[in-house]
């Protein structure tokens, strides 16, 4: 009978770790997650483990542990004092349904189209406008009432916020 184990891996080698232990022929899951990060100016979404350091691991109650301990990438099993942390099969599962869930998704834009937004800086600072649609990476078209008028311009997205954002700090 085959259950799930979870392994502690040495600092961001999850995937090397899997890699090895599949060479090995065993089963081995790390959830991971979308994250959109603000770099060099460019939103950039990345995929990170949602655990980082930890793997779960499919095997038998009577595996050789040393060579999984061996494994290049895996630091060591997690244990509650002698016993090895043992994983209920339906959390797997859930974390499994959730990860097809998540790819399926598409990352979300930074704005929504008609959300009202505030100019943080340069000269229409604390000016309100409406978002209409993405300009590439990191710049957004948006509607600004200027004079009287309605003015449809470009702007980089971190001279922008969301007014939603603005209420809640």
């Amino acid at each position: 009978m085959d259950n799930w184990y979870l392994l502690y891996s040495k600092p961001k080698q999850e995937s090397r770790a899997q890699e090895h232990l599949a060479n090995q022929g065993f089963e081995s899951f790390v959830p991971h997650i979308h994250i959109t990060k603000i770099r060099a100016g460019k939103h950039i979404t990345k995929t990170e483990p949602l655990f980082p350091r930890y793997i779960f691991l499919k095997a038998a109650c009577d595996v050789n542990l040393s060579s999984i301990r061996s494994t290049r990438g895996v630091a060591g099993f997690v244990k509650f004092g002698q016993t090895l942390a043992a994983v209920p099969e339906q959390l797997i599962h859930s974390l499994l349904n959730q990860q097809i869930a998540l790819q399926q998704q598409a990352p979300a834009p930074v704005f929504q189209p008609g959300q009202p937004l505030e100019v943080l800086s340069g000269p229409f600072a604390s000016l309100n406008a409406v978002f209409q649609q993405a300009d590439g990476d990191s710049r957004s078209i948006i509607l600004l009432n200027f004079l009287g008028q309605q003015v449809k311009l470009a702007m980089d997205n971190s001279n922008l916020v969301g007014k939603a954002n603005i209420n809640n700090n």
